[in-house]
């Protein structure tokens, strides 16, 4: 979740204008897919954020941490080439050129835990509220389970390349130098441990607008966490959303998309859509939605106590 700001438009236009609907170069000067990814390449890495105070890291899509130039690439090319639709799900290269859907594995998804950092000071009892009541709202209803472990938060704090492998995932306050570049930025399930945090702002503790308290911005975040991307970078920029998305965020699928539908049709009031990118008119507040839970549903099954057995009598 991102704070309203200037987004990435001039590279929105180029790699828009340079998208080609199918083939390779023609005599008449069309652009390979090749070219085109390439020119496209270059407009967006010369206006993606990088963090002011973990040089190396980039914030895409307003929150989401990718770390290195070389992640950054594959991330581009990702997008670019295997796009899919609500709820749209993050894709991993696994070699061959080949992807799967980035998402946690039968064995990985009741046991996803995190600390909540000391850090926090006296907005901590917030942070566990909201992260509680957050993560309830999707295992009450989609086959994960997310936990607080309290007896870790002590060592919550640790930096690279120490990190308490005790939990899947830590929960922070952002870098002092990144607290107005976004409300809270999360990760992938493919993340690696050392990648795999949830940065709070302050400013998300004071945001109402849209929906957006802090326990809706977590139920967003955490929504990447399960693997889920924006819903908004299927729609035409509108109003001050305009300036306030990601080039990534927007446009058309990429040349190669496999349009992968996991239910239901385009869903505005989804809680991966930026309430400022809701068409006018659009009711919502930023809570997960019906087409979002049968979308989580159909990935990682039922939550278990919505599990009924029957049991035929001899």
């Amino acid at each position: 979740m991102r704070m309203p700001r200037f987004g990435l438009r001039t590279a929105q236009a180029i790699v828009l204008a340079l998208a080609v609907s199918c083939g390779e170069a023609s005599d008449i000067g069309v652009p390979s897919r090749d070219e085109t990814f390439d020119d496209g390449w270059k407009a967006f890495r010369a206006q993606v954020v990088e963090s002011s105070a973990r040089p190396g890291v980039f914030i895409v899509e307003g929150d989401i941490a990718i770390h290195g130039e070389e992640a950054l690439r594959k991330y581009y090319n990702d997008f670019m080439a295997r796009t899919s639709q609500p709820l749209t799900i993050s894709q991993r290269p696994v070699g061959g050129g080949m992807f799967v859907d980035d998402v946690w594995t039968d064995a990985a998804k009741h046991s996803l835990t995190y600390c909540i950092s000391d850090a926090f000071g006296t907005q901590k009892s917030l942070v566990i509220t909201a992260m509680a009541t957050a993560a309830e709202s999707w295992s009450r209803r989609v086959g994960v389970t997310i936990r607080h472990i309290p007896s870790e938060d002590g060592m919550c704090a640790q930096e690279p390349p120490d990190f308490n492998l005790n939990v899947t995932f830590d929960v922070k306050p952002s870098p002092q130098a990144e607290e107005h570049e976004y409300l809270a930025a999360a990760f992938f399930p493919s993340a690696a441990r050392h990648e795999a945090i949830l940065n709070i702002s302050p400013n998300a503790f004071t945001t109402s607008s849209g929906g957006r308290t802090l326990e809706g911005i977590l139920r967003h975040e955490l929504g990447h966490v399960l693997g889920f991307r924006h819903e908004h970078m299927w729609a035409e920029p509108i109003g001050s959303c305009s300036d306030d998305i990601e080039a990534e965020d927007t446009g058309a699928p990429g040349l190669e998309d496999d349009g992968r539908l996991l239910v239901g049709g385009y869903d505005t009031a989804s809680v991966m859509f930026y309430p400022q990118c809701r068409p006018p008119g659009s009711v919502g507040g930023y809570a997960q939605t019906e087409t979002d839970y049968r979308a989580a549903i159909s990935l990682y099954g039922l939550a278990p106590s919505l599990i009924v057995s029957a049991v035929t009598p001899l």
